[in-house]
């Protein structure tokens, strides 16, 4: 239902008069809420919890004694309570019972700018938004919901991953039968509220609220990869086929249990569940049994990330083989100087414009392309800024006293002078000139000052051991200044480096990669150190835009839950001859990445061009499930792949080395804000009578490089995004 117009409004100047602002609204057709989730309405008001979610007013169901889709509030206040507009925003909730009654977004509204009305005009008769109804997640023509983050000390989310050879039975007539798999959670404190009768325990009450949630379920190699709801009776999984991702909040993850189901058909000999779970999501004629459990237990998982097998157990709880299960588990970001709100999110903002060009690694790879600056220095980050990037993608990692530094590699080689123990000392003779070896050193064993204070080399890797021949020097003479050094801090960045240049901050972390070999083992622990990038961002980034984004899966998935702020995209390699592949299933193929990303509600995927240009089919999917699509590799090297991105494939961005020393360009944003600004100062002097010869009247009193601007600042649809994500358009 519409808003009443302005003209039926009648405003009252006494500050004393009494205002009612209603809320109504309702879910989507053919959508629904849990029994135990309920509707909250958040604002700017102290009424409204002034964006803070734990004190956002809870709405009421219109018929409580029957389930129904709309629920309604409202809050009383003065004129003087509504100086400003009213500006709020719907979510979805539940609580968990900890501690403390622990409340949970389970989804919200997150578009950039929130539902808007000015109470002390628009109500009538003292009443406001009377008979408006609105529709959840849907607004100003735009249908955008994102799931709720991480808060609160006790708040976790706990993930298990299902996937290659996961399942391994010891009787050949086990392996010949299809399984379907259904995880549950329990609170080891408490009996299961639906375990078999020999397994309870009397006496032992459940308490008012549950201390997790729901267990939902992605299937990664499915053709809809998002979370749902599991069957009554599992999903069918395959052996290196299938790929389940299992998630679960918690505010006791000391006491947190998963059972595993298996079902079977009563009958089956292997042919009766040869389809994908997709075809298998209608019940079978014949009900499956159960006929087998596995118990995933919390001192299993001895640590935040890990892998660990678990007994399966048949009908007469006798082994019959064991299933492989990955975990991660994820806490809430601690510590910042005010916890994070809903006021505002950048997390599915994109607005579709030409495609963005962003510098790598600032100017360009210094060490193994020669680019003219020193790459990930400041001077490097500005030089690209000042040639017109349009953003800046750099490296951070941190040292070993956890401090945040911008630095591609794990290694470095640190120069060590050996002392000659041939030469005998003989009076009056001049030393001998020192042996100077190169030793290999992790950058997490180093602090920042040695790493300043060293002679650091970059370590080519066809390069002889101990050898000069083909290493670089990364350390500054010392006649440079500050801003060529390398190393420089996350924070000197951002405080640094034009506030119009976008950072897309690449967050390394060490994988296994497929030829065995790891990149820098016993690493930090993924929480603490996410946590520290994090918060150095969220508190020192201000208005900058930001963009995170890594190779290591599991850390885009750490990011996205820790914070409402800022986007993140997925790092891919994919089908590769240049570099030896990551382990990781997940970036083994781009259209893997897809999934993965869509899955997990991220912005979308930052693909390798070598894969893109072999098959760019993966672009064109993620372009339909509403993902945004970045492309980094040395194939960008070649204006003509450049063109081939921009012009065919119309990515929304581009990483490349020596951004503007070829081609001179402007930052995109820099172009927009002065093409509004000039758009703005043509409308407060007269403008002249366009001729018949102008095309469009958005230029008049404009020059055209400007007109041309705003043209590309205006929102245009470029893609259909899927019905359950779309990004905002604004800028």
């Amino acid at each position: 239902m519409q808003r009443p117009a302005m003209s039926e409004a009648t405003p009252n100047p006494d500050p004393e008069r009494s205002i009612k602002v209603c809320f109504a609204v309702r879910l989507p057709e053919g959508h629904s809420i849990r029994p135990w989730e309920f509707l909250f309405v958040v604002g700017n008001s102290p009424k409204l919890g002034n964006w803070d979610p734990n004190a956002a007013m809870e709405l009421a169901c219109r018929t409580p004694h029957e389930f129904s889709s709309e629920w309604i509030g409202s809050i009383n206040g003065t004129a003087d309570d509504f100086t400003e507009p009213l500006r709020f925003r719907y979510f979805v909730g539940y609580y968990l019972e900890s501690s403390t009654k622990t409340r949970i977004i389970e989804r919200w509204e997150s578009w950039v700018s929130p539902r808007t009305v000015i109470p002390t005009i628009e109500a009538t008769n003292g009443v406001c938004r009377q008979d408006v109804v609105d529709e959840f997640g849907f607004n100003g023509g735009r249908r955008q919901l994102s799931d709720g983050w991480l808060r609160g000390p006790e708040h976790n989310e706990v993930l298990l991953r299902v996937h290659g050879e996961a399942l391994k039975f010891y009787k050949s007539r086990h392996c010949n039968r299809s399984y379907r798999i259904r995880v549950s959670p329990f609170d080891l404190r408490h009996r299961e509220s639906s375990c078999d009768e020999e397994d309870s325990q009397s006496g032992c009450q459940l308490p008012q609220l549950p201390s997790f949630s729901h267990t939902d379920l992605a299937i990664l190699s499915n053709t809809d990869p998002k979370f749902h709801d599991q069957l009554h009776h599992g999903d069918v999984f395959h052996n290196n086929a299938s790929y389940f991702v299992f998630r679960t909040q918690t505010v006791a993850v000391d006491f947190l249990a998963f059972r595993i189901e298996f079902f079977a058909d009563k009958s089956d000999n292997s042919s009766d569940y040869v389809g994908s779970s997709e075809s298998l999501s209608k019940e079978s004629i014949r009900v499956p049994e159960r006929v087998a459990l596995a118990y995933c237990l919390p001192s299993s998982m001895h640590s935040s990330f890990g892998k660990v097998a678990v007994p399966v157990l048949g009908r007469h709880q006798q082994p019959i083989g064991q299933i492989t299960i990955d975990y991660l588990l994820i806490k809430a970001l601690m510590g910042l100087p005010e916890p994070l709100k809903m006021d505002v999110s950048w997390c599915h903002h994109w607005k579709k414009r030409r495609t963005l060009e962003v510098g790598h690694r600032g100017s360009g790879n210094s060490y193994t392309k020669f680019a003219a600056t020193r790459e990930n220095t400041i001077h490097s980050l500005n030089n690209a800024a000042h040639n017109g990037a349009d953003f800046v993608e750099f490296d951070v990692q941190l040292t070993k006293e956890r401090t945040a530094i911008i630095f591609h590699d794990f290694h470095v080689l640190v120069s060590v002078a050996k002392r000659a123990t041939t030469q005998l000392l003989e009076p009056g003779k001049p030393l001998a000139t020192p042996v100077v070896e190169l030793h290999e050193m992790a950058v997490k064993d180093l602090k920042l000052k040695q790493l300043h204070l060293l002679h650091i080399d970059h370590y080519q890797h066809n390069s002889p051991e101990n050898s000069r021949k083909g290493s670089i020097r990364v350390s500054v003479a010392d006649n440079e200044g500050d801003e060529h050094r390398p190393f420089p801090t996350l924070v000197e960045a951002l405080e640094n480096i034009c506030a119009e240049t976008g950072f897309n901050i690449e967050v390394k972390y060490p994988m296994t990669l497929k030829d065995g070999s790891h990149e820098c083992e016993n690493y930090f622990e993924r929480n603490e150190y996410i946590d520290v990038i994090l918060k150095d961002v969220l508190v020192h980034a201000k208005g900058r835009r930001i963009v995170f984004s890594s190779f290591d899966p599991d850390i885009c998935t750490l990011i996205s839950l820790k914070q409402n702020r800022y986007p993140v995209l997925f790092l891919c390699v994919g089908l590769t001859t240049r570099y030896v592949p990551f382990l990781d299933e997940r970036s083994s193929t781009s259209m893997m990445a897809v999934n993965f990303a869509a899955g997990t509600q991220i912005l979308g995927v930052n693909f390798h061009s070598e894969d893109l240009l072999r098959d760019p089919a993966p672009h064109c999917r993620a372009a339909k499930l509403g993902l945004v699509s970045f492309v980094w590799g040395e194939d960008l090297d070649s204006q003509t792949h450049i063109n081939y991105f921009k012009n065919d494939l119309l990515v929304d961005g581009l990483i490349y080395d020596r951004i503007g020393e070829v081609n001179k360009r402007q930052n995109i944003f820099t172009v927009e804000r002065e093409a509004k600004s000039a758009l703005f100062k043509s409308k407060t002097t007269p403008v002249p009578t366009p001729s018949a010869s102008r095309v469009s009247s958005v230029d008049a009193g404009v020059p055209t490089a400007a007109a041309a601007a705003v043209d590309l600042a205006l929102p245009r649809t470029i893609r259909t995004p899927s019905p359950h994500r779309k990004f905002s358009a604004e800028a």
